[in-house]
């Protein structure tokens, strides 16, 4: 008895029945792909975040990129006084003593280049002897009329361990490195059956422009916020206060038409600094109209509603965490936050691609 052609088994129809069944597993896998857009303006510690979501997510660090936070970590502490004599220089504040003066000038000659990846033990002792120096002092409370990097007191504090000829950079050493994000870098990780996708992309001016070939396909928009910003100026622009940006910047992207249904989640990033800077400098500094003075939750709230404001829909949600990250349970806590969310938001197609690959499975 012969066969009837719909069930003759050719290399055709097979070869196009994988095919469907890869793209069927492709597009199941598709559903549970999770791209994630970290944005924020330079110095936000979007980086920051990133660096203990893959600590939290056990994401191993190789022993090339070890070696870059050591290197880093040297030009920063270097960077952070350098940076400082040039505030004395520009504020018109005296340096005295022939010490100091000596020590200062050894700290603006030095260059960590080419060959050159590591500090001195003389250098270190110059940087910790011009810390404690009066005038240096008064330079650095007077730091909000210059740029610098926030975690420069900690490079200060540890720079005689950094420069030990055995040292390797801890976790927190590696978290409190700034090394400025260019161009775009994606961090990848499982959580149950989610694959997450990261995309953390620069946040100076001249970075921007890359961000428009992140757009597609993203489930969330996650902005991440510099509280002490409102006392701060930016690196690319001293004029610019760094808070005012970061809220132009915001509404720029919340409203744009790609992510009018993409969630929004605010993190109010170095609730720690800020929590300190409000209770000497005014949060008026930045917002004429504020009148809560050093209550911190006032403050808090009169910036989280600066950034509602710049949302055109206001029937739409945006999800808020307060966090320090330097400190991973920070991060934790608003991941956990996070992840419920478009855990929720996503269950009708978590649920049937989740059904499917079990059926393909069998």
């Amino acid at each position: 008895m012969g066969c009837t052609p719909s069930t003759i088994q050719t290399p055709e129809t097979q070869t196009s029945k994988d095919i469907d069944s890869s793209l069927k597993s492709y597009e199941l896998e598709n559903m549970l792909d999770f791209k994630i857009l970290l944005l924020g303006a330079g110095e936000s510690g979007k980086s920051t975040v990133v660096k203990q979501l893959k600590t939290l997510h056990k994401v191993q660090m190789d022993d090339l990129e070890i070696a870059n936070y050591a290197i880093n970590i040297h030009k920063n502490t270097l960077q952070c006084m350098q940076i400082i004599l040039e505030g004395a220089e520009s504020l018109d504040i005296p340096i005295h003593g022939e010490v100091a003066k000596q020590r200062a000038e050894n700290v603006r000659a030095m260059i960590l280049d080419g060959d050159q990846k590591k500090l001195p033990l003389s250098i270190a002792d110059d940087i910790d002897y011009l810390w404690h120096d009066q005038d240096i002092q008064l330079v650095w409370g007077r730091r909000s009329e210059y740029w610098f990097l926030d975690a420069t007191p900690y490079y200060f504090e540890h720079v005689h361990r950094f420069v030990e000829d055995d040292y390797v950079p801890t976790e927190e050493d590696c978290i409190m490195t700034r090394v400025r994000t260019t161009g775009i870098s994606t961090t990848e990780f499982d959580e149950g059956q989610i694959h997450y996708r990261i995309v953390d992309v620069g946040g100076q001016r001249t970075e921007r422009k890359k961000w428009i070939h992140c757009f597609d396909d993203v489930k969330a928009l996650l902005f991440v916020v510099n509280l002490a910003g409102y006392d701060q100026v930016m690196f690319e622009d001293p004029t610019q206060n760094r808070m005012k940006e970061s809220l132009d910047l915001f509404g720029q992207i919340c409203n744009n038409p790609v992510f009018q249904e993409t969630p929004i989640f605010l993190l109010l990033n170095k609730k720690d600094i800020f929590e300190q800077s409000i209770q000497t400098t005014d949060l008026r500094k930045c917002f004429s109209a504020y009148e809560g003075g050093g209550d911190v939750n006032l403050a808090l709230k009169y910036i989280e509603d600066q950034y509602k404001a710049r949302i055109n829909d206001h029937n739409r949600t945006m999800h808020i965490c307060h966090i320090a990250a330097r400190f991973k349970k920070d991060v934790k806590y608003a991941w956990e936050e996070i992840n419920a969310v478009l855990l929720d938001e996503n269950k009708k197609t978590i649920s049937y691609a989740s059904k499917q690959q079990k059926k393909t499975k069998k």
